[in-house]
């Protein structure tokens, strides 16, 4: 059994049918995303000092990591957005967060690990990276200790046909370690060639690496809850279906009993996808409710 996946299990995998479904993890096969950001959010309190505005900060970063267009992002991603929201929505808070560091980190096209942060920290010394860092590594350890996160009922299930008719991936931009462990946990990883982490790349690098020279932009479908999971389809040229955010396990049956079939059938692409996409819309905002 793998302890963890590397960048070789995607350049060198090996297909068994011409069809490929690369799934999303948080929000999507697991109800981990409201857990997770409760801890996410907690230790942003604790490690940026915004005890004062603890009531509208959690209505910000709820609503950012949640409901808004930014939804599924890399946690290092996802802070840069919750303390900029600090800035902006909470005039409250008379000394906000200070966001340049992190921001140039997120722009910079490495992949946004951990191990990464470490290495940009060894070279410039940014205190304000060097808190992020510490923050990271105390949420990922309060996670960890969660004895198993919840999955969407249907998952298993449509994780098994998806199997018997295609290759199937995971692409996350979860930390890999913690990642592997959810889906062994859950008794989910024999459904999956590949899980890849942040640590492989983004999701358009993993499932880019994955197609490439084995799977047709027509055979492949990328399933996911967030808006980032629609931009990695549409930048590798695949199809895409969306787990609607509170109405997961009715996505899941859909998956199961028409995506699918029409992806092997070739009726996927379409008004049938586009019908889908046009739901999925409606359910994120770009602009918080406080503000409309």
């Amino acid at each position: 059994m793998k302890k963890t996946w590397c960048k070789d299990d995607l350049i060198y995998l090996k297909p068994k049918h011409d069809v490929l479904v690369a799934i999303d993890s948080d929000g999507c096969v697991f109800d981990s995303m409201t857990i997770k950001q409760r801890i996410f959010h907690t230790g942003i309190i604790q490690f940026w000092s915004l005890a004062a505005v603890e009531s509208e900060f959690r209505k910000v970063a709820e609503w950012t990591a949640l409901f808004s267009p930014w939804r599924g992002l890399n946690r290092f991603e996802l802070l840069l957005r919750i303390l900029q929201g600090v800035s902006k929505y909470i005039p409250a808070c008379t000394n906000p967060p200070s966001t340049d560091a992190l921001e140039a980190f997120a722009k910079s096209g490495v992949p946004l690990s951990a191990d990464e942060l470490a290495k940009r920290i060894e070279r410039t010394g940014d205190p304000e990276l060097t808190r992020a860092l510490e923050w990271s590594r105390s949420v990922s350890k309060e996670i960890a200790a969660v004895s198993q996160m919840p999955v969407f009922a249907g998952v298993s299930v449509g994780l098994e046909k998806i199997r018997t008719a295609a290759d199937s991936i995971v692409v996350s931009q979860t930390d890999e370690a913690a990642l592997v462990h959810e889906w062994r946990n859950a008794g989910l990883e024999k459904f999956v060639d590949v899980i890849a982490g942040a640590e492989l790349g983004s999701k358009i690098e993993s499932l880019g690496t994955a197609m490439k020279g084995r799977y047709a932009p027509d055979k492949t479908l990328m399933v996911g809850d967030a808006p980032g999971d629609l931009e990695t389809a549409r930048a590798v040229g695949c199809l895409f279906f969306p787990i609607i955010p509170g109405d997961e396990p009715a996505s899941w049956v859909e998956l199961r009993e028409e995506a699918l079939p029409r992806l092997l059938n070739g009726t996927f692409c379409g008004a049938y996808q586009e019908n889908l996409i046009a739901r999925f819309n409606t359910v994120l905002s770009e602009v918080p409710p406080w503000a409309e």
